[in-house]
């Protein structure tokens, strides 16, 4: 399997064919959440020294984890392979042309690179002494009871950096390989405060569920098929400049420009894309949106702006000698300029965005707080005309955005449609008081359109199985339902694709009622009646 190779020759592969929202794993993590020191920040020597202050001190749960997660990328064995090989040879450096000879690629970029940089760090050489010291002290060593050195030091670091969830430390997901189009998603610890559970019906022996995460299929994968999850958090809204750039920095794989990125998504080389259109997709009864190449056409062409794949540069890259950033044979300055602008447009975009959404945070956190309030608070904390202002703010952006892209479904507007829904629901929700009819029936008459496309465009990238589809087929079913209820004649004004009639509305209302049920009976999150089947 081509994903396992890029893996590391390890990884998940299905040994039958599975039906969408299978479940494939389901693990407690290792060690939960992170140190108070290091949340917000990027990850460092403060993750070690949480690490070697488990137990309390006595040294023996931090040396049991240290020795569990030599097995995770960089394994220990390996990174002793490789300065070994670098020691007979008697080099750290190369050849003078970024290669080191008798080391993989990967292995120079993400081992010998890696450590090299943190080993010219003086303030990092520094504090790896200080927890080599604290070590010490408490007796942890490596499971063969070597002491740990600066290198055992370095490659935990580098091991937590490109395994670490923000949940904590996984021993199996962490065996997951990435892929631009993956096919399991992974669920999040559901656990809430207080939420507890008895031990053989007995009072004294009540505790807390353990915080279970789980994956399952997110469509269908065939016998043999690596599995795959996508290492960022929410890759269907971030431009593919951003993530490539997060990729590099936090796991040291490329996932390529253009033709590179092709290959990455194991895009035939027959596969066009230009003139792109939704008579493409929503224009024909016949379009298959879990057909593979569909799928993986439609995220390529997602990241299209006015018609082209724009240019990325990962500065490290550079240095090292490694890729080549021009990705295409015609390198006019003309060119040149314009796949500039192509970046500056998106990465303007998502800085709106960061900002708005920054904005939005804030008000949810005010309605959240005034709770019983808030009829009270809002006149004098100005939160409803901020949230009203909000969401005509969102509104703007995603026309804006579309032109400047040229492009209904890229990536970046699904983003962008998402926010201006929350902001929606948000003056809904929490400022109906304040609403006439009319400002509520205008409201849903902005929410219909938004919805309809980010369904379309989700639909296009994540196959019709996906739990996020569920969701906004959910909002689309409400939408619908809401402008029945206030305005039928308004709701007919929108003209929206399939909606002619009201009976016609009627029907799509109930269609996507229906899909949205079908879809979230395929993810029953029933971790504790698996986990009771298999005891």
């Amino acid at each position: 399997s081509s994903s396992l190779a890029e893996g590391g020759g390890r990884g998940y592969v299905a040994l039958r064919d599975l039906p969408p929202g299978t479940c494939v794993l389901i693990e407690e993590p290792y060690v939960e959440g992170w140190s108070e020191g290091q949340m917000g920040k990027e990850l460092g020597l403060e993750s070690i020294r949480h690490l070697l202050r488990l137990g309390g001190g006595s040294g023996k749960r931090a040396g049991e984890v240290l020795g569990a997660l030599e097995e995770l990328h960089p394994r220990r064995e390996k990174v002793e392979e490789v300065f070994a090989v670098l020691n007979e040879l008697g080099t750290t450096g190369g050849n003078g042309n970024g290669d080191v000879d008798g080391v993989e690629p990967l292995d120079r970029i993400q081992i010998v690179n890696m450590m090299k940089d943190m080993e010219g760090d003086f303030n990092h050489v520094n504090e790896v002494q200080s927890l080599l010291a604290m070590a010490k002290e408490e007796n942890i060593t490596n499971s063969d009871g070597s002491p740990l050195n600066s290198r055992d030091i370095n490659r935990l670091l580098l091991a937590l950096r490109y395994n670490g969830f923000e949940s904590g430390i996984y021993l199996h997901f962490s065996m997951f390989n990435h892929d631009e189009d993956p096919n399991c998603i992974k669920f999040r610890p559901s656990l809430e405060e207080g939420n507890e559970t008895k031990v053989n019906n007995s009072d004294d022996n009540a505790r807390k569920l353990p915080h279970y995460s789980e994956a399952r299929t997110t469509r269908y994968v065939r016998k043999g098929e690596a599995l795959t999850l996508h290492y960022l958090e929410n890759p269907r809204e971030v431009s593919h400049a951003t993530r490539r750039k997060i990729l590099w920095d936090q796991h040291r794989f490329d996932i390529g420009v253009e033709n590179a990125y092709r290959k990455f998504l194991h895009l035939p080389d027959d596969v066009t894309f230009n003139g792109i259109s939704d008579d493409d997709v929503g224009g024909t009864k016949d379009y298959d949106y879990d057909d593979q190449t569909n799928r993986r056409r439609a995220i390529y062409a997602s990241e299209l702006v006015n018609g082209e794949f724009p240019d990325s540069s990962l500065e490290e890259h550079k240095a090292m000698g490694t890729i080549n950033n021009t990705t295409n044979s015609n390198n006019g300055n003309s060119k040149d300029q314009d796949e500039e602008e192509d970046v500056t447009v998106t990465s303007n975009i998502e800085k709106s965005l960061d900002d708005l959404e920054e904005m939005l945070q804030e008000l949810q956190h005010i309605f959240q707080n005034t709770k019983g309030a808030l009829n009270q608070a809002l006149p004098y904390s100005g939160a409803f005309e901020r949230a009203a202002a909000l969401e005509l703010t969102f509104g703007e952006l995603v026309t804006a955005s579309r032109s400047s892209l040229g492009n209904d479904h890229h990536i970046l507007l699904s983003r962008c449609r998402r926010m201006h829904l929350d902001s929606i629901e948000l003056v809904l929700s929490k400022c109906s008081d304040f609403l006439t009819e009319k400002q509520s029936v205008e409201l849903m008459a902005r929410f219909l359109p938004t919805v309809q496309m980010l369904l379309e465009s989700q639909k296009r990238r994540l196959g019709s199985h996906h739990t996020h589809v569920a969701a906004t087929y959910h909002d689309f079913s409400m939408g619908i339902q809401s402008l029945l209820s206030l305005s039928s004649r308004r709701l007919l004004s929108l003209k929206l694709e399939g909606m002619g009639s009201l009976e016609e509305c009627s029907m799509m209302e109930l269609y996507c009622r229906r899909e949205k049920e079908r879809i979230e009976r395929l993810y029953p999150r029933d971790v504790e009646e698996i986990l009771e089947m298999v005891k």
